[in-house]
């Protein structure tokens, strides 16, 4: 299989016959052969009946139902899981992506040798109160903490490798800073100015209230990404510090004790220095716990915390090792698109 397109779908009955025919319109003259994954998140609207319906017309057409409602980034995992394609594409079902997108960034991707190719919606069709101004304030920050040189965190049309979408695990609403952790990943991306279209029907699943979960979750990414394999730098660091500050107190306590006659009991100064020290153990506990909980995830399930970007020369038969698909990068400019620049990964475990 050479290209899937992965589609969550929620109550969008209205939108998806005439997205599929747009996708087969796009994709149909590239020759190669290609499958679209339409997952269901749970709609109420009918849109599961449409897509038992429409597979039985389109031999492309795959479709995945959950139970109930998951969310968008349980729906791209899905997808993820059952896509075969060589080339990944992810992108909204309500008709604001435009599939006549997808061959140039497949082109970019293959072009230019990148692993991933974010769309940038950069004349968007929403309105600004609830829509715009909330997603530019979340990728300011996400780019302020992350240092991600992408611009449109937020567009769902996006083209992968498909050897990174097997790599690539989303939880919770981790579909928003899917090209943070592909970066994460050591890939290779890219982006490319895309159409955006107002929405013909339904209703929008996205208000300003997402701002404030796009700050918790960017608390978890910063976390993960940096300190997934060391956390006691977090917790020891914390716990350090108050203890610091707790035998400051205490020398404070002290002095006036020793200098200016000051018993402890009349000092609320000692109280806070006590609070702190148990602060600081607690924190210390956490650390260590921490470190012991990431070894067993890792070594229960013999995975690696590294990524081999190349092997050269013969490897014995015997090893045990996780080797990465290496993608010819591009040499000598980007592609018009700001992206970043790191190696192309994209780990297969042998």
């Amino acid at each position: 299989m050479d290209i899937s397109v992965i589609l969550p779908v929620y109550n969008e009955r209205e939108n998806l016959a005439a997205l599929l025919n747009e996708i087969a319109a796009a994709l149909d003259p590239l020759d190669r052969s290609y499958e679209v994954i339409a997952i269901d998140d749970g709609s109420t609207d009918g849109s599961d009946q449409l897509l038992r319906e429409l597979v039985a017309q389109n031999p492309n057409l795959r479709v995945l139902l959950f139970r109930h409602n998951y969310g968008q980034s349980a729906a791209f995992d899905a997808g993820f899981r059952h896509a075969g394609g060589n080339v990944v594409v992810t992108m909204d079902a309500d008709g604001q992506n435009d599939p006549a997108d997808i061959p140039r960034m497949i082109a970019l991707l293959e072009e230019q040798g990148y692993d991933f190719v974010a769309g940038n919606r950069a004349q968007r069709r929403d309105g600004f109160v609830m829509r715009t101004f909330p997603s530019r304030i979340a990728n300011f920050i996400i780019r302020r903490v992350t240092g991600t040189r992408l611009r449109d965190l937020g567009c769902s049309l996006k083209v992968y490798r498909g050897e990174l979408t097997r790599e690539l695990r989303l939880y919770g609403e981790m579909h928003r800073f899917i090209g943070v952790l592909v970066e994460g990943l050591g890939a290779r991306t890219g982006e490319l100015a895309v159409n955006h279209r107002p929405r013909a029907a339904g209703r929008s699943k996205y208000g300003i209230t997402r701002t404030f979960k796009v700050l918790l979750d960017l608390l978890t990414v910063w976390f993960m990404r940096g300190y997934q394999t060391k956390p006691i730098y977090v917790f020891g660091g914390i716990g350090i510090l108050l203890g610091m500050i707790s035998a400051a107190m205490s020398c404070v306590v002290a002095y006036q004790r020793l200098f200016n006659h000051v018993y402890v009991h009349l000092q609320p100064l000692f109280i806070v220095s006590m609070i702190f020290a148990v602060m600081a153990v607690q924190f210390l506990g956490m650390g260590l716990l921490a470190e012991i909980m990431v070894r067993t995830y890792f070594e229960s399930q013999r995975k690696p915390t590294y990524l081999i970007g190349q092997t050269i020369g013969p490897a014995r038969g015997d090893e045990m090792r996780p080797e990465l698909t290496i993608h010819p990068a591009a040499r000598g400019g980007s592609a018009g698109a700001a992206g970043a620049d790191s190696s192309s990964v994209a780990a297969r475990a042998t």
